[in-house]
């Protein structure tokens, strides 16, 4: 689907909920499970930015100005990017989205039985969200903010350096 239709859809993880503490609800348990994800995506993003600074700070301008340097350097610059865009995506609370099961740990019992029982319409608006582009009308800049964050901190540690 991916190829053709431009979506892509993902089989959601199995969650076990008897694995989890029984000094938690099981619906805390789930909504600490759906936080790793996008948790992970911003981590990676953070650990790709300090290379990508690293890499710019200590190596020799030879190094870097040389075609593999550049294509290295792009390399990390869009792995930030992407890390963060998918921390970003996973965070809206539709279904099938982590932000869905992220917001359920949150309602009172009458609306999250409501979400649960319009699930497959929240389907329907994520879609129609992501084929339109409403989504990157939202998401663009929420991802351009973050990154630019990120860009001005960890540049602000390693011109330290300099």
């Amino acid at each position: 689907m991916l190829i053709f239709a431009h979506i892509g859809w993902g089989k959601p993880v199995q969650i076990n909920t008897n694995n989890f503490s029984r000094k938690i609800s099981a619906r805390t348990g789930e909504a600490i499970v759906s936080v790793a994800g996008p948790l992970m995506n911003f981590i990676l993003s953070i650990v790709f930015a300090i290379i990508f600074y690293a890499v710019g700070t200590f190596a020799t301008s030879f190094a870097i100005g040389t075609q593999v340097g550049m294509v290295i350097m792009t390399m990390l610059e869009y792995a930030v990017i992407v890390n963060v865009g998918l921390g970003v995506f996973n965070l809206i609370p539709l279904p099938p989205l982590d932000g869905s099961k992220i917001l359920m740990a949150f309602l009172p019992y009458n609306s999250r039985r409501w979400f649960e029982e319009h699930t497959q319409l929240f389907y329907i608006i994520f879609l129609i969200i992501w084929i339109t582009p409403i989504s990157g009308m939202i998401i663009s800049p929420i991802i351009s903010a973050i990154t630019n964050g990120l860009d001005t901190v960890v540049g602000s540690i390693f011109g330290l350096f300099m």
